[in-house]
């Protein structure tokens, strides 16, 4: 990413907190990081969000004299919502044909297709099949972007996602990572992602709204009070009492018949002997209850309660296990690509621990956990991977660039 006077910037936009990151370097030197943030009013993507987006950009333009009078190139990072990436196995009977069955298969899952800019790459290919990978997003979010830059002097070179980003600094920080299969897990204070990337190439992730923050409670936490669902818990409430509404009404709609006889058959109570009145009433008032079988608790409810500091993080961070374990599981499309070969975690320094504590369960969890490594750089790279990442976005995965 070339610049004027050396400067380099990145701009991350934060739909969720309403605030927009500017993240400097002079020659990408570590030691010349600098970062601001600025807040907006408006609701994002409307009209008046791409104004406040412009003052924003001025501002920050007028308070770096590196900016007065000249012009310079910017990598401008977006929430991952807004960029969608996704999979296509394709039969491989000849070039042209897995061109032509691609374009099929991709504009009948993106609809809007005439809407949208695309990246494609091909991760994986054999005799049988090829795989490609798509990103798209956008063209007027894009244009949008490109004009509210460029009235600052500013040129967004690439618009890219926010886990590329963060995937990008991983890589120019640890070199040993760019051509294996492995998820990235990094958490801040109140957030973490999950994200999974082979040979560079980020292909999925998830958002986890909790961080490091639950690993310093004093006693292990709730998990189901970590996420606010409140529609899903209506709808569960709606579907039992649906349920018993159901139950009742088969209930009361139950025919009852004799022992050996068939609906509908005629049956005269009066040639009935006394003994088999008996009979008759005993099979229609006894009711059998089911046979219930001894529940398997789960494991986390076998375990005893933790009395420790360091226990009770350790049981919280079986949270963030779980989810890692979760996602690899659910998300076969990509693990058929490549199966990740680990697990590395931006954590916090004094947390590090709790990773040999999640590798004591290796066996069961089929994965091993390691630290990041970045426990020797400054605060303002790890704990803003994604905008350090940013200044070099360009040299890694152009699938997410655009």
């Amino acid at each position: 990413m070339a610049a004027q006077s050396n400067f380099y910037s990145v701009i991350s936009v934060r739909p969720e907190d309403s605030q927009i990151d500017f993240y400097s370097s002079v020659g990408r030197d570590k030691n010349n990081l600098k970062l601001d943030t600025k807040n907006y009013k408006a609701r994002f993507n409307d009209e008046e969000f791409y104004q406040e987006f412009a003052r924003c950009l001025r501002e920050y333009a007028m308070s770096n004299p590196s900016y007065a009078g000249k012009s310079s190139f910017v990598t401008v990072i977006l929430p991952d919502w807004l960029i969608s990436t996704s999979t296509f196995n394709i039969p491989g009977v000849n070039r042209k044909s897995t061109e032509n069955l691609f374009k099929v298969s991709y504009e009948g899952t993106f609809k809007n297709n005439r809407e949208l800019k695309m990246n494609q790459l091909t991760v994986m290919q054999n005799k049988q099949y090829a795989t490609i990978a798509v990103a798209v997003i956008r063209q007027k979010l894009m244009q949008d972007i490109y004009t509210a830059c460029s009235g600052s002097n500013m040129f967004a070179s690439i618009l890219t996602s926010r886990s590329n980003c963060i995937v990008s600094g991983a890589l120019q920080l640890n070199n040993k990572l760019k051509n294996e299969t492995f998820i990235l897990l990094d958490m801040r204070e109140s957030a973490s992602k999950i994200i999974y990337t082979t040979k560079g190439v980020t292909l999925g992730c998830i958002d986890l709204p909790f961080g490091s923050s639950i690993l310093r409670e004093t006693k292990p936490v709730a998990e189901n009070m970590l996420f606010n669902h409140p529609v899903a818990e209506l709808a569960v409430l709606n579907a039992k009492e649906k349920a018993k509404a159901k139950q009742l009404t088969i209930a009361a709609g139950e025919e009852q018949t004799l022992e050996g006889d068939e609906p509908g058959e005629d049956v005269s109570l009066f040639d009935e002997t006394p003994a088999q009145q008996s009979a008759r009433t005993i099979t229609q008032t006894v009711k059998v209850l089911p046979k219930k079988t001894p529940r398997n608790l789960p494991k986390w409810m076998q375990r005893p309660i933790p009395e420790t500091p360091e226990g009770v993080a350790a049981e919280n961070f079986r949270i963030f296990v779980k989810y890692v374990l979760e996602f690899i599981r659910g998300n076969e499309r990509l693990t058929t690509i490549a199966q990740p070969g680990a697990v590395y975690v931006n954590m916090p320094e004094d947390l590090i621990y709790l990773i040999d504590e999640a590798n004591k369960e290796e066996a069961e969890n089929k994965i091993k956990f390691a630290s990041l490594g970045l426990n020797r750089e400054k605060p303002q790279i790890k704990d803003h991977l994604e905008l350090y990442g940013g200044l070099f976005a360009s040299q890694f995965s152009s699938l997410n660039n655009f």
